[in-house]
């Protein structure tokens, strides 16, 4: 009786793990993009351009403040179209992943609205191009 338990219990982390490090790590690749689509997109930033600020950033919005259970139950049909089954651990990374992406996506903005906007002078003074900028400025800095 004793080993089942270790057995479930070691089970439960496995399973736990692989769940929370899989989403963490993609909706972090997904949302480091959108983050900086929404720093340089800004009012103020490298590419501004406010249709694409606020399409994205009521996209962000909106999916963030979706309650985690009806995002689940709604996304089960997508969650079978990737991973063949509506249930168990990669079942749970897609909904998962969905809902992490917009909070990666706004903490990651947050930290990229930090940058020293003379820093951004100064590459454009040395003659960066704005892919350059981003690249340096923005990616380099997480």
């Amino acid at each position: 009786m004793h080993d089942q338990l270790i057995d479930l219990l070691l089970t439960g982390t496995t399973d736990t793990l692989i769940m929370v490090g899989v989403s963490a790590i993609v909706a972090f690749l997904i949302g480091l993009p959108m983050a900086v689509v929404l720093v340089s997109t800004s009012e103020h930033g490298i590419y501004p351009s406010k249709p694409i600020n606020q399409a994205l950033g009521w996209v962000v919005n909106i999916t963030r403040s979706v309650p985690f259970l009806i995002l689940m139950v709604a996304l089960i049909p997508i969650t079978r179209w990737i991973v063949g089954t509506s249930y168990g651990v990669w079942a749970a990374v897609v909904p998962l992943t969905l809902a992490a992406t917009p909070f990666s996506a706004r903490i990651a903005e947050v930290s990229l609205r930090e940058v020293d906007q003379g820093l951004i002078e100064a590459a454009q003074a040395i003659g960066c191009n704005r892919k350059q900028i981003i690249w340096l400025c923005y990616c380099l800095k997480l």
